[in-house]
C-alpha cells in the first residue's frame, strides 16, 4: 500500500472513478475488509478477556467490569492491559522484559491504526488510481488528507497481521499467567 498525502486543494483536483469501476473495486475488497473488522473485533475481545483475567475471577464481577470495558475504546483497553501486565511483571518478578511488553504495545497500536484506516476510509469517494482517503488532519499548512491505494493482496496482509496480533496477545497473556500461577 502506498500512502499519498494531499492538501485539500490537491485532493479536489483528483478525479473520482466512474460508478461501475467503484462497484467492481468495492466488490473485490469488501469480503477482505469484512475480515479486517471481524478479526479486529476478536482482537479487542481478547484484550478485554485478558483484562478480566488479570483483575477478577468471579463471573458476577466480570459482568460489572464489562460495564466499564464497554465504554472504553480499543486504545484505552490496550493501554490498561499493557499497564496491568507491566505492574504484574514488576510486582511478581516475572521473566518478561520491558522490550517484550513494548513490542506487544506497538503491535496493538499498529492494529488500531490499520483498523481505523478501513473503518474511517471514504470508500465511496474512490479516486483515479484506486486511492482512498483514509484520514484528514489539520496541520500548520492546512488540512492534509492521507490517501492509500488498497489492493486485495494488501487487505489480506492486514487481515493476517491482525489475526497474528490476536494470537500473539493471547500467547503472551498465557505465558504471564503460567509464570504467575506456577503453571510453567
Amino acid at each position: 500500500m502506498r500512502e499519498h498525502h494531499h492538501t485539500t486543494r490537491e485532493a479536489e483536483e483528483l478525479e473520482y472513478v466512474e460508478e461501475e469501476e467503484l462497484a467492481d473495486y468495492l466488490a473485490e475488497l469488501a469480503p477482505h475488509i469484512g475480515w479486517v473488522v471481524i478479526l479486529f473485533n476478536s482482537l479487542e475481545d481478547t484484550v478485554a478477556t485478558c483484562l478480566r483475567e488479570l483483575m477478577l475471577h468471579d463471573p458476577y464481577q466480570d459482568e460489572r467490569l464489562d460495564v466499564f470495558l464497554a465504554e472504553m475504546l480499543f486504545s484505552a483497553k490496550s493501554r490498561a492491559l499493557i499497564n496491568l501486565w507491566g505492574q504484574t511483571i514488576v510486582d511478581c518478578g516475572l521473566k518478561t522484559t520491558p522490550q517484550q511488553l513494548t513490542a506487544i504495545e506497538k503491535l496493538l497500536v499498529e492494529c488500531g491504526k490499520r483498523r481505523n484506516e478501513y473503518a474511517h476510509a471514504d470508500w465511496l469517494g474512490l479516486k483515479q488510481g484506486q486511492i482512498v482517503k483514509v484520514k484528514s488532519q489539520s496541520q500548520k499548512r492546512g488540512i492534509v488528507h492521507r490517501y492509500k491505494r488498497f489492493a486485495a493482496a494488501d487487505v489480506e496482509e492486514d487481515v493476517a497481521f491482525i489475526e497474528g496480533a490476536r494470537d500473539t496477545v493471547y500467547e503472551f497473556h498465557e505465558r504471564l499467567l503460567d509464570q504467575l500461577y506456577g503453571r510453567a
